[in-house]
């Protein structure tokens, strides 16, 4: 993990504020959903839970290049930085 300070022109700072931001909405229906999890109807849940993996970690991918200049690694190796699951299985 870095452990120095990130030094930021202007525009990269707004940008990093931006997409450490731009997502809040969706943690908090997200959240709503970890307080009430029988709030939400199977279809409702599914809604919530595409929107939130679709919109979240690019935003949190763009912030960390831009604040720390790194980039997102398939740490799981699950094809997460693949277009799909099929091209990761036949690179292997």
């Amino acid at each position: 993990m870095a452990t120095t300070r990130a030094e930021l022109s202007p525009k990269a700072a707004f940008d990093v504020a931006f997409h450490m931001t731009d997502w809040l909405e969706d943690l908090e229906q997200y959240r709503a959903f970890l307080l009430n999890p029988q709030s939400l109807g199977d279809d409702e849940l599914n809604q919530l839970l595409i929107g939130f993996l679709v919109h979240v970690p690019n935003h949190l991918a763009a912030a960390s290049k831009l604040f720390n200049d790194m980039a997102v690694t398939d740490i799981f190796g699950v094809g997460a930085t693949t277009e799909s699951v099929d091209e990761e299985l036949a690179q292997q």
